[in-house]
């Protein structure tokens, strides 16, 4: 074989090598998965990303620890008469101690379910009486708020150690976050104790708990 045949057959090898129909397919696999994993794909939601389901309200907070002060708050009235009031647990089956103010919306907003849901329980069964306990630290501002609603009077926690003293023997904070309520059966024991203000769909589970 001469030098130029050689030559020719060595070309011809490269030529065939370059349009190899194998070596072409595994370019073209190479830049399909390229594009494929660079490309921004629908991808749905996993498992982990699904929203947990909300876990049903408690309304009774733990009532260990939770006991009437023997101190007597003040009852105001519209007209500003101020006199001790002891709280008389022998009165009714349940007493109702509901904690508020009157710049607590809140607080206000819930005053006619609170009577509403008192009227309900005595239809089923369970006496109860609401005792309505400022926490007021101008009293001006609570006789302001008799002027304009039906409510006329009201027990008032008077700001310093006395107010402290009782609502620490509630286990509640010195400035709570309001509207509270603390519900005593006639020994004194806490039947329910509630944080935060009252929903229509309370009353079930408070009337479950009081009878």
């Amino acid at each position: 074989m001469g030098r130029l045949q050689a030559l020719m057959m060595v070309a011809a090898s490269i030529v065939v090598g370059c349009n190899d129909p194998q070596a072409t397919t595994n370019a073209r696999r190479s830049e399909q998965v390229t594009t494929t994993a660079t490309a921004s794909p629908s991808v749905a939601p996993s498992a982990s990303h699904a929203v947990a389901p909300t876990a049903p309200r408690v309304l009774c907070s733990p009532t260990t620890g939770r006991a009437l002060a023997k101190t007597a708050p003040t009852r105001v009235d519209a007209s500003g008469n101020k006199t001790e009031a002891k709280i008389d647990l022998k009165a009714a089956k349940i007493t109702w101690l509901d904690f508020w103010a009157s710049w607590c919306g809140p607080c206000k907003e819930e005053q006619p379910r609170i009577e509403s849901f008192a009227a309900r329980l005595s239809k089923d069964g369970v006496d109860v009486q609401v005792l309505h306990v400022s926490l007021d630290d101008d009293l001006r501002q609570l006789q302001a708020f008799f002027a304009t609603s039906s409510m006329k009077n009201s027990l008032w926690l008077s700001d310093g150690p006395a107010r402290e003293g009782f609502l620490a023997s509630l286990k509640m904070n010195p400035a709570p976050a309001l509207p509270e309520h603390a519900l005593l059966a006639q020994d004194g024991s806490m039947k329910c104790f509630i944080e935060g203000a009252l929903v229509d769909g309370d009353y079930v589970e408070l009337a479950a708990k009081l009878k």
